[in-house]
Parts: structure tokens; sequence; C-alpha cells
């Protein structure tokens, strides 16, 4: 059977907390912008908008704040999250099938027109990565108490993941604005 080390549950836990919770920051900071992103994908009813971007942001400070506290609730915070992820990439995958890729996603931490990603497969690429290394955390642990050096390593780890998905997140945002000059010609 395949066990896992405390560490990298520990670092997928703290990395999926901490992008929950500066994502719900942002929805909640720009909520204005985040109801307005919501309107254009055009999958839930216009009057649903407007709770829908409520309860969203706490949904995800909730999950944030469960993987902070490595509370897993027998599966359900990993559950919660993958499903919340689907959820995202499966309006992302509509709105690419309808041809309606020209508004911003709502998944960035900038909030301003600069910071625009467009919709594409590549971003729902990304929430499957996301929700593989959600249901990871499924997998049994094995008991290894974490060291002063695994927490070293840990750090390291999280500021590792945090520069691969800002670089992952821009490369995205690059490769849409490329793809849409390029079509533009």
């Amino acid at each position: 059977m395949l066990l896992l080390d405390p560490l990298i549950v520990k670092a997928i836990s703290i990395g999926l907390g901490l992008m929950f919770v500066v994502t719900a920051y942002h929805k909640l900071s720009e909520a204005a912008q985040f109801r307005i992103t919501l309107l254009e994908y055009q999958v839930i009813p216009e009057t649903l908008v407007p709770p829908a971007s409520r309860v969203i942001p706490i949904v995800e400070l909730l999950l944030g704040g469960a993987w902070l506290l490595g509370y897993y609730g027998h599966g359900m915070t990993a559950t919660g999250s993958a499903l919340l992820l689907a959820v995202y990439a499966l309006a992302i995958g509509i709105n690419i099938k309808r041809g309606r890729v020209h508004f911003d996603c709502g998944c960035g931490f900038g909030g301003k027109s600069e910071n625009e990603q467009y919709l594409s497969g590549r971003l729902i690429i990304r929430n499957v990565v996301l929700i593989f290394a959600a249901l990871l955390t499924l997998l049994p642990a094995n008991n290894r108490i974490l060291g002063s050096g695994d927490y070293l390593t840990l750090l390291a780890a999280l500021l590792a993941g945090a520069l691969l998905f800002a670089a992952a997140n821009q490369l995205l945002a690059n490769r849409t604005a490329i793809d849409t000059w390029r079509k533009r010609k």
C-alpha cells in the first residue's frame, strides 16, 4: 500500500489553504468585479448571481481555513476542494465550447484589468492538477514525526510551489493574450 510522507500532505494542505484564502480575499475585496465575472460566465440564472458571489468566497475561506488548520474531516476538505475546482473547470469548459473566452476567468489574484486572464483549456488543465493534488491527500500518510529539517524543507517547498503557481498563471495569461493578438491579425 502506498503511504504518503506527511511532509507532502502538509505542503499540499498549506499550499491549497493559502490559495483558497487568497482567492477568497480577492473575490471579497473586489466583490463588484466578481459579480460581473459570474454574470459573464452565464452558467447560473442572473437572479442567483448576487447570493452566489457572496457564498463562493465564503466556501473558499472555509476550505482554505480547513486546509491551513489541518482539519481534513474524513476527506471532506479534499473532496469539497476537488468539487469546487471541478465546478470552476466545468464553467470554463462550457464557455470555451460556446466560444465565449474573452472575459476574465475570475481565478487570478490581481483584480485589475491588466491582470485579466481569459478563458482557455490551459486553465482547465491547471484545475485538474489542483484537483489531483487535493485528492492525493486522501491517500494514507505514514506516522513519521516531522523534524526541524522537515520544516525548512516545507518552507522551501511552499516558496517553490508559490513561485511555480505564479509563473504558471503568468504563462497562462501571456499565452491567452498572444493567442488573442494572433487572431486579430
